[in-house]
């Protein structure tokens, strides 16, 4: 029998680059989002908060690689945008499941789209 395991991923726009935790694979979507958020939070953190993420852009990808934020260092769309995306994988035997890297300060934005990103999932 196999289940469904989620991981999070970020891409830096401007590193063009992908941040991931190597092997780190989560149990539920929740979990998967929390540690986006928090990958969120570096980037923040790297760029001096300079980064103006699109809470109000769409949702895009289906539950196989969803991704449900962009964000563009000084609001320059021209940018390759920086995203958070969840992927879903079938889990494979030896896959190490743990705990996800929780986010210091989440905002009432980063609430919201953990709320609406957890029931697409659904």
């Amino acid at each position: 029998m196999t289940s469904t395991i989620y991981q999070a991923k970020a891409g830096d726009g401007f590193k063009k680059t992908g941040l991931k935790r190597t092997n780190s694979f989560f149990n539920t979507p929740r979990e998967a989002v929390s540690e986006a958020l928090a990958l969120k939070e570096q980037m923040d953190l790297t760029y001096d908060n300079k980064i103006e993420w699109d809470y109000n852009g769409k949702i895009t990808g289906s539950n196989k690689k969803l991704n449900f934020l962009r964000g563009y260092l000084g609001g320059d769309k021209e940018t390759k945008p920086f995203y958070l995306q969840i992927v879903s994988v079938e889990s494979p035997k030896k896959a190490r499941k743990g705990s996800p890297i929780e986010a210091k300060k989440l905002t009432s934005n980063d609430k919201k789209v953990l709320k609406k990103v957890v029931q697409l999932f659904k």
